[in-house]
């Protein structure tokens, strides 16, 4: 296995830290990369990809980079400065130690909110609808320029015990009769597809539970259980 490269995680958040841990799961020697310091990580490089003047320290041979960055607030310039220039900055930088490695760039399936058909696949044409959507596609077509052995991986919604927010907007009963269908995935079943799709080097993977439902019928499940457990 060590001759076949350890693993890359550049990010390390929710999605990042789970993804580790399931690497681990599986016997996957793995580095983890970020700004700032990760004890759950047995081998973690602080670096920051938009401000570090530094070299990117030396790394062993890398087989799979995955790349699962957030902006730190949801505004325009933070998704720019996020999935374009420092995934710009991260390839560079790679590129000056060794360029034989596959890369699996996590977007989201918001390059399609413009979308009106029924039924959403990995050849329907993203025809995004925000900053975020248009973002993304970008950075998608930006990083398959910068190295062209890269897969896509588009996730719907993440929702996990850890994302109290999404849980309170899903059970949100002045929301109960809100019309929008709702696509989700969970946060493990997401580190299956990212695994996956760095092993079969598919080029594109729209990763979902594939079951779109409203919010009343969630509610509804919810309350017909003596407890709940998302």
């Amino acid at each position: 296995m060590t001759n076949q490269g350890k693993n890359l995680i550049v990010g390390a958040g929710k999605l990042g830290q789970r993804f580790y841990q399931y690497l681990k799961s599986l016997d996957q020697p793995t580095i983890s990369l970020s700004r700032s310091p990760k004890g759950w990580s047995d081998h973690h490089i602080c670096y920051d990809l938009l401000n570090d003047k530094q070299a990117l320290p030396k790394l062993p041979k890398i087989s799979k980079v995955f790349i699962i960055l957030a902006p730190g607030e949801r505004t325009e310039s933070a998704y720019r400065q996020t999935y374009i220039t420092a995934v710009s900055n991260l390839i560079a930088l790679l590129h000056q130690q060794q360029t034989d490695f596959h890369c699996v760039f996590v977007s989201s399936t918001s390059v399609y909110g413009g979308n009106t058909e029924p039924v959403i696949n990995e050849d329907t044409r993203p025809v995004p609808d925000s900053f975020s959507g248009q973002t993304l596609l970008e950075a998608e077509q930006n990083i398959k320029q910068l190295h062209a052995n890269t897969s896509i991986v588009r996730p719907s919604g993440l929702y996990s015990s850890q994302r109290q927010r999404l849980i309170d907007s899903l059970l949100d009963s002045g929301q109960r009769e809100n019309p929008k269908w709702l696509n989700l995935v969970h946060e493990q079943d997401v580190c299956q597809w990212l695994w996956q799709t760095a092993v079969h080097q598919w080029p594109l993977v729209i990763a979902s539970d594939g079951f779109p439902f409203q919010r009343k019928q969630l509610q509804d499940f919810q309350q017909s259980l003596p407890e709940t457990a998302l």
